[in-house]
């Protein structure tokens, strides 16, 4: 994870928010419906609870009133869908400035293009200029054969009528088969109303006018409560292993949900996966399960054909997505103790929590603010758990971040609060390294030679100074390992508040 605070913030200017572009900045001066409005936004985000405008919901009593995303009149599910592009394939088309639109080619053009040796040309075909344009029957608009083309009719009818907005994409591959979104992603309404679900709530998030896409859904019937530990404890053994367990633990709501998304910019994917939401604070951890993908061939809502083709059809997924997300709840007690009972010394460690934010890839404006709360929260405070770290990050997120929710900037992000979830002591290994790499004093580097590859083996740093493990010191080794494996296949990013 590149540590590069001045490209990091580049980054984050190419996915900031700009306004919407629709109302006076995007069409003319006649004033466009509210659906016309939303069809215009470059880019957005769409709030919505209920699957259906006629299930009327309302956001949980868990969920924090702050949480941002959410809106106080949010549309339904549907609603939000029908905003998408309704995307089909075309042809793509380059114009040809050699050729006129009569067909006739401008021959002193040619010779004006600059690498192009027409000598050699007439030398090698045995022709002059004039003679090979005249046998060659040219068309000012060219067939681009190697590449695809996205069209979204609608968007297409408003170009035609002079608003500004964006409707084509292209997608490098004459392989491609687009996936409409909204034929995607509209089974999702049934899959969750068979369910039971018909309150689900969360948000979709789109730039380039619904060329790139994330969406969040959240189901509160997949609610899990994960009970506190009895009394905070923190010792030191005489090996330095300390003991940290209970400390600021509360009980602790939890949601299941997943994320999906496509980009039509370029990448032949489109993707869902299982999360975790926590009401009380809004934050979010992604990958907490298998990863669902889809290329962009074949006929992927056509069940007959996708069964007939050994795939499964997309609008059988978010079925089996309900299902996985159910089955991993119960395993989340295990995976937020865990988180809970690692923590990091920063009075030992050789530098301090804002650094290790950027040791790890975040932005030297979310790992302040992140810092700040993570020690602020943490029982001393030079002493923050994995857990708190994490947790702090995606805090800051939701306060500070002011770019594009649908960018792969912020989705970078959420994976860093992910993998401290998913594989602590990997990350712990990885700061360390970023450490050792900047530091120009061998003394100072902390990361032993043996471990210069990166694992999760807790028992890689147990010994590391600095770095403290509570759960595994009371088990036997058979005991922990078991622990071990079956945090590594459950685990999957979780938070709350510390």
């Amino acid at each position: 994870m590149s540590t590069d605070t001045q490209s990091e913030t580049s980054r984050e200017r190419e996915h900031s928010t700009s306004k919407s572009r629709s109302g006076e900045d995007n069409h003319q001066s006649t004033g466009p419906s509210t659906s016309i409005l939303n069809l215009l936004d470059q880019e957005a985000t769409h709030a919505f609870a209920g699957l259906t405008p006629a299930d009327d919901a309302l956001y949980p009593d868990a969920v924090s009133p702050e949480t941002r995303c959410l809106d106080p009149d949010p549309q339904s599910l549907k609603d939000v869908l029908s905003v998408l592009p309704q995307a089909s394939s075309g042809e793509l088309w380059a114009t040809n400035e050699f050729v006129g639109v009569d067909g006739t080619i401008d021959i002193e053009a040619l010779r004006n293009v600059d690498g192009l040796d027409i000598d050699t040309l007439e030398t090698s075909t045995g022709q002059s200029l004039s003679e090979i344009a005249t046998d060659a029957s040219s068309d000012p608009l060219v067939r681009v054969r190697d590449h695809q083309d996205i069209v979204d009719e609608r968007r297409k009818a408003l170009c035609a009528l002079g608003f500004d907005v964006k409707f084509r994409w292209q997608i490098a591959s004459d392989r491609y088969s687009i996936i409409n979104p909204q034929e995607a992603y509209l089974p999702i309404v049934g899959a969750l109303q068979q369910r039971g679900e018909t309150e689900a709530f969360g948000w979709a998030s789109y730039r380039d006018w619904g060329g790139l896409l994330k969406m969040f859904v959240v189901c509160p019937g997949l609610e899990h409560t994960v009970t506190a530990s009895e009394a905070p404890e923190i010792e030191e053994d005489a090996d330095g292993v300390t003991t940290v367990s209970g400390a600021n633990e509360s009980d602790l709501v939890v949601y299941g949900g997943f994320e999906t998304g496509y980009d039509f910019r370029g990448t032949q994917t489109l993707w869902a996966k299982p999360i975790l939401y926590f009401p009380e604070t809004g934050t979010i951890v992604p990958d907490t399960g298998k990863r669902y993908t889809r290329r962009h061939y074949g006929r992927a809502t056509d069940a007959d054909h996708e069964r007939a083709n050994d795939r499964v059809p997309i609008n059988e997924w978010w079925k089996a997505i309900y299902d996985d997300i159910s089955d991993r709840l119960v395993k989340v007690d295990l995976a937020i103790r865990r988180t809970r009972a690692i923590a990091y010394d920063f009075g030992e460690l050789p530098f301090d929590a804002a650094a290790c934010y950027r040791y790890w890839g975040v932005a030297n404006r979310y790992a302040e603010a992140a810092a700040d709360r993570a020690t602020t929260l943490a029982s001393p405070s030079s002493r923050p758990t994995v857990y708190n770290l994490q947790l702090s990050l995606l805090i800051a997120l939701l306060d500070e971040y002011e770019g594009s929710w649908a960018s792969n900037t912020h989705q970078e992000y959420l994976e860093v609060a992910g993998e401290l979830l998913r594989k602590p002591a990997m990350m712990i290994q990885l700061a360390m390294k970023e450490h050792d790499r900047q530091t120009d004093e061998p003394e100072e580097r902390v990361l032993p030679a043996s471990q210069q590859t990166l694992s999760d083996a807790l028992e890689d740093v147990v010994d590391i100074p600095g770095i403290e493990v509570d759960t595994e010191a009371n088990l036997t080794d058979g005991a922990a390992q078991r622990l071990h494996d079956r945090v590594q296949h459950r685990l999957d990013d979780i938070e709350g508040s510390s």
